[in-house]
């Protein structure tokens, strides 16, 4: 019975060592360094759209080779770089959604000794064909016999509301200079490829100056006759908020799939006129553009300003009515659509 318990024991303590040893041999750490994942794409792309991609800064500790891979979930496809710092050309595909890019660091021949070091970055493949089904922006119809007109080298539709022609999309206005940087107006979230789905987004000083010649700004009294003629009541004037009309001037329209007017009660999207969908705002500050308010507001700018401020017009996605506020001529961002 001694000898069967120090059997058992002895074969206890080989079991142990060999598991200690097994646990050492197989046991992982991190390479030295820190990845650094560079790469020059907006979080909007489009396809066809071309971006170099980089990555460098790690080792492995026993000098073994290391080697870079870049791999999107957009079609799968991978590139493998053996040397650093590592460059490949990433072209956008054509499938509209929202994946990711990454760059992963592995050591080429010590996989059992190290860990892989990765970093992602997501971006958005839109499209821009209005009115058709390949588009980012689908649910906005072209309405029978409606008259288009050429701005800026580019179609617009063009509705008749409240005495005058009103331009149904938002006006997609931006200059850059040579180096690819907006000098006037924005595009949304600083992408380009959104420009001409959600439109320009400009200060009220820029507003002044963006529709062509022919064309103008609309006034507070040019948005009440809208309004008026959109449900608001008789009475209403410049510098207040219509009460109603806002579900008669939402228009219809999801984004990459996504409804942009959710159903709220007491709000009817009826489309009869301009259009309006909710793209949003623009905050600007020294550290750029913080654009909020997607799928939630619609606003922009009138050719008004009151006690020093720039007036402009509103929807909130919850509410029927169509406010009025003022902002900063050169901080705040708005939409802006033309009139004549």
């Amino acid at each position: 019975m001694k000898f069967r318990n120090l059997f058992i024991l002895a074969v206890a303590a080989i079991l142990l060592c060999l598991s200690s040893c097994k646990k050492k041999e197989t046991e992982k750490t991190y390479m030295a360094g820190t990845l650094a994942f560079t790469n020059d794409i907006p979080y909007y792309v489009m396809s066809g759209q071309k971006y170099a991609l980089s990555g460098s800064g790690i080792t492995a500790p026993d000098g073994t080779a290391v080697a870079y891979c870049f791999s999107n979930s957009a079609n799968n496809k991978r590139d493998t770089v053996y040397t650093a710092p590592a460059t490949v050309e990433f072209t956008v595909p054509d499938t509209l959604g929202t994946f990711s890019i990454t760059c992963t660091a592995f050591p080429v021949q010590s996989s059992d000794k190290y860990y892989v070091s990765a970093e992602s970055r997501y971006f958005v493949i839109v499209s821009d064909k209005p009115g058709t089904d390949e588009g980012s922006l689908t649910g906005w119809e072209i309405r029978p016999d409606e008259a288009v007109e050429k701005i800026y080298g580019r179609d617009y539709y063009v509705v008749d509301a409240g005495g005058l022609q009103w331009i149904r999309t938002n006006l997609c206005r931006v200059d850059y200079d040579s180096a690819g940087k907006h000098v006037f107006g924005n595009a949304y979230a600083d992408s380009p490829a959104m420009q001409n789905i959600f439109g320009g987004y400009y200060t009220w000083e820029e507003a002044q100056k963006a529709c062509p010649a022919g064309w103008r700004l609309p006034s507070e009294k040019d948005w009440v006759n809208l309004l008026k003629s959109s449900g608001a009541p008789d009475t209403l004037a410049p510098m207040q908020s219509s009460p109603s009309g806002a579900g008669n001037l939402m228009g219809f329209g999801a984004f990459n799939g996504e409804t942009l007017w959710e159903y709220y009660r007491g709000v009817n999207v009826k489309d009869l006129n301009i259009s309006a969908l909710p793209f949003g705002f623009a905050m600007i500050t020294s550290a750029g553009y913080d654009f909020v308010g997607y799928s939630e507001y619609a606003a922009f700018w009138t050719s008004d300003q009151y006690e020093g401020k720039g007036v402009y017009r509103y929807i909130y996605k919850e509410s029927d009515e169509v406010f009025v506020g003022t902002a900063d001529k050169n901080s705040f961002a708005a939409n802006v659509r033309c009139v004549r």
